[in-house]
Parts: structure tokens; C-alpha cells; sequence
């Protein structure tokens, strides 16, 4: 702490020079364990800046007439945020090796910060223990998420009565702290409606809802908000389907989507997530390419049209009912092989993957499970389209291959999302594309078991 003493003192020696309409504003530190040689500060819309480390891994930036508001900032794969105000001085310290847990704020407004990082950290700990509550009865569900929120009021009126704080930060805060809570009613609204035998849940449950507005765009990048209105308009939605995620469900959440998301780059991401998600849930649907000519309709983001269309594309290639094409796999030992001679005489599931589309620990933890409930089944996974022939972590490596380059297999996944491909022992497809997450995979996959 000592090496931040100095600039600290500079920093409010030349401000006190300095009318306040006439202050910089400063954001700086010193990054541990650095992953790269540059932070970048951004309010997500109209403000972005890349700050270089200098050589003892410190950086600072300033700026003059700096609009106030919450900022997120990026330092190799993580991120975390700040509240910055006009002529503040704000200095942070993190070591990248325990990112949110290390970070700490000095310097002039550091308050506000450091209590939004232990609300983002408290943050994960009242998801964990709201999802306990979820099989709880709804009297006593809402028993313990009131408990919870006066437990935040008064972290709130605490701030408040030491700071009188008269900013827009006071909101931030209110988000930070309760919208987690208010995202647990909405989720617990949804599974009620899914359930065998539903409680009735009246409007006096939502009236939550009316200090939860959700006309922020502008707030979308942060994470407490964003969860809350991706959770409100899916329980709209579900509510609207009678609590069921009919063939329509997905249609009538990306118009509601449409219908209450005006920026359009958000907008857009959330069409994107709605439509991949639900293809994955549900790839065989009737009615997808409904939904597709939606989502078309409904977005206007090119690069998110093309993968889509990719993905499109691919269900034309390996139909049920034909017999799966020849190509070469490499081995872990190295060894090439065709997989007719992999496959030949098994029933046998098989998933493209590439690395770079689907994390090694969901799929791993999917996979092996699979392998686990189904022995008789003969498991390949195909590490997709990569020089370095990378493997996935976690997975017996008996059950992994690569590709010799120029493989034709890169064009039946040319989304690059994983894909699942389930063929008899007679070599003959009996469902082209399904993936780990599907709704029936393990009932697909049984049946599959039974085929003589």
C-alpha cells in the first residue's frame, strides 16, 4: 500500500490547485501477476480506453470531463467494475492469481467501490443459497428472501447515513444488492408453474416489481441487472404458455425480447442466447425453422445471422436413416483410423467438439456422465479443427481423437457448436444433430442401447 502513498498524494495536491469543474478524473493502480500488458475501461456504450502497464506493472489513465456512472473494466479473460464520478481518484489493486477476491480500492470515492466488489462476491453466495429454497413452499420461500432484503436495506441505509451519497451510485447499489434477490422470485415463479401440482401465485407476489425497473438499458452489461430482465421476460413468457415452453415459447420470448429491449446491440445478444439456447434444448423441434425466420426478422446483427445460418446448414448434412460417411480420426497414440472400424458393430455416440465453443468442464462433466449411465454404448469424441491437437480436459483419452488437417469433418459442424451424432450398429444415423444438453438426450441415448 505504501506505493500507492505517493501518487495519491500528487494526484490530490494537483486536484486541490484545480477548480472541481476543472479536475481530471483518475483511474490507475497496479496489477499482480498481470495476464497482459494493457487494462481497458469502458462504460460499455460511448467510453473505451486502453490503459498500458507500465514496467513495475502499474497503469493510470486520466481524463477530463469524464461522465460519471458505473464502468466495467477488462484485464486478460476477467473483468470486474467501478462506479467512477467526475474528479475522482481512484486507485485499485488486484492480483490476477484470486482476481475479485484480491481486488481493493483507494483514493477519493474508493468507499463505493469496495462495497460494490463484496456485493458482487455476496452475490454469488445468495444465488447458491436461494437455489436451496427453490423446494421450499412458497409462504416460507418468501420468508426467507424478506429476511435477505432487510439484510440489504440496511447495508444500504448504513452507506447512506455514513456518506449522505446523493448520486446515482445509491441506485447501483440497490441493483448490486437486491436484483439477485428479485431474479430468485422470478426463477421460483417459473419452476411453481412447471410443477406438478402449482401453488397460486397472485399479483401481490410480483409487487417486488415495482421498485425492480428494468428500463436501463444502458445497465445491460451488468450482470445483477442483465440476469434479472433475462429471468422476468422468460417467466413472462412461460406465463403466457400456461407455465409450459411449448412449441411457441421460444417465438413469443424473442418478440418480448423485441418488444422491451431497445439498444440494439443488447437486443440483439439476447435474440442470439434465446435462439442457440432453445435449438440446444430442443433440436429436433417441429417448428424450429419458425423460430429461425423470427429470429431472421428480429435481429440485425450479420455475424450472429451467419452462425446461425451455419448451424442451419449443418441439420442438412447426416439425416436419420442414412449411413454415416467414412473419414479418418487420429488416435491418441497416433494411430489413423476409420471410423466405420470404430464404430463397426456398435452402437456408438459421437460428439464433435471445438475447444473454443463449448468449455472443457461443462462438457467433461456432461460426457462422463453419459459414459457412465450408458456402458454399452461406444463413446467418440472428436476434438475439432485445431493445429495443436488439443484434447479435452477430464476425459478418459481413450475415448478422444483428432483429425488430420483438411478433414471433411469441419463442415458438419461449421457453426463450430458441438454436435452429437447417435448411429446403430449397423452404421446408419439415427439422429444427425442433438447435443449434450437436449431435454431426451439420456432417453435418445437408451433407446439407441436397445437397437439389435
Amino acid at each position: 500500500m505504501i506505493k500507492y502513498f505517493i501518487p495519491l498524494i500528487l494526484i490530490t495536491f494537483v486536484g486541490c490547485l484545480e477548480s472541481n469543474k476543472d479536475k481530471p478524473t483518475y483511474f490507475g493502480g497496479k496489477i499482480i501477476n498481470p495476464k497482459s500488458n494493457f487494462v481497458i475501461l469502458s462504460n460499455n456504450y460511448d467510453f473505451k480506453d486502453t490503459i498500458q502497464l507500465e514496467k513495475d506493472n502499474t497503469f493510470l489513465g486520466k481524463y477530463k470531463n469524464f461522465k460519471e456512472g458505473l464502468y466495467i473494466f477488462y484485464h486478460g479473460n476477467e473483468f470486474q467494475y467501478a462506479y467512477i464520478q467526475h474528479a475522482d481518484s481512484l486507485l485499485m489493486r488486484l492480483n490476477t492469481w484470486d482476481f475479485d477476491e484480491s481486488l481493493v480500492f483507494s483514493g477519493i470515492n474508493a468507499e463505493r467501490n469496495n462495497l460494490l466488489i463484496e456485493s458482487f462476491l455476496q452475490y454469488e453466495q445468495d444465488i447458491k443459497s436461494i437455489a436451496k429454497f427453490y423446494s421450499l413452499p412458497k409462504e416460507e420461500f418468501l420468508k426467507k428472501i424478506d429476511s435477505m432484503i432487510s439484510i440489504k436495506n440496511t447495508t444500504i441505509q448504513n452507506y447512506l447515513n455514513r456518506s449522505n451519497d446523493v448520486s446515482d451510485f445509491v441506485e447501483i447499489l440497490g441493483i448490486s444488492l437486491k436484483f439477485p434477490l428479485y431474479t430468485g422470485l422470478e426463477e421460483y415463479a417459473i419452476k411453481n408453474s412447471q410443477a406438478e401440482n402449482p401453488q397460486e401465485i397472485n399479483s401481490l407476489y410480483y409487487k417486488y416489481r415495482e421498485s425492480a425497473k428494468t428500463n436501463k438499458d444502458s445497465l445491460m452489461f451488468y450482470d445483477p441487472y442483465y440476469r434479472f430482465v433475462v429471468e422476468k421476460l422468460q417467466n413472462d413468457t412461460y406465463q403466457k404458455n400456461n407455465g409450459l415452453k411449448s412449441e411457441e415459447f421460444t417465438r413469443d420470448l424473442l418478440h418480448a425480447i423485441n418488444e422491451n429491449i431497445t439498444l440494439e446491440e443488447i437486443k440483439n445478444k439476447m435474440l442470439y442466447n434465446a435462439v442457440i439456447s432453445d435449438f440446444y434444448e430442443n433440436p429436433n423441434s417441429k417448428t424450429k425453422n419458425e423460430t429461425f425466420f423470427t429470429f431472421f426478422e428480429l435481429n440485425t446483427n450479420n455475424e450472429h445471422k451467419k452462425t446461425v445460418q451455419r448451424l442451419i446448414n449443418d441439420l442438412k448434412i447426416l439425416n436419420k436413416g442414412e449411413k454415416l460417411p467414412s473419414f479418418k480420426l487420429i488416435a491418441a497414440d497416433g494411430e489413423l483410423k476409420d471410423i466405420h472400424n470404430i464404430s463397426k458393430n456398435k452402437n456408438t455416440v459421437i460428439l464433435l467438439k471445438n475447444y473454443q465453443y463449448a468449455l472443457d468442464e461443462w462438457v467433461s462433466s456432461r460426457f462422463n456422465y453419459l459414459v457412465k449411465i450408458n456402458p454399452d454404448i461406444n463413446f467418440i469424441l472428436v476434438n475439432l479443427c485445431d493445429s495443436s491437437k488439443r484434447f479435452t480436459k477430464n476425459i478418459d483419452i481413450k475415448y478422444q481423437y483428432t483429425i488430420p488437417s483438411q478433414s471433411a469433418v469441419c463442415n458438419f459442424s461449421s457453426s463450430k457448436f458441438p454436435r452429437m451424432i447417435l448411429v446403430d450398429k449397423n452404421g446408419i444415423i439415427q439422429n444427425g444433430y442433438t447435443s449434450l444438453s437436449a431435454k431426451y438426450i439420456n432417453l435418445e441415448i437408451s433407446k439407441l442401447q436397445k437397437n439389435k
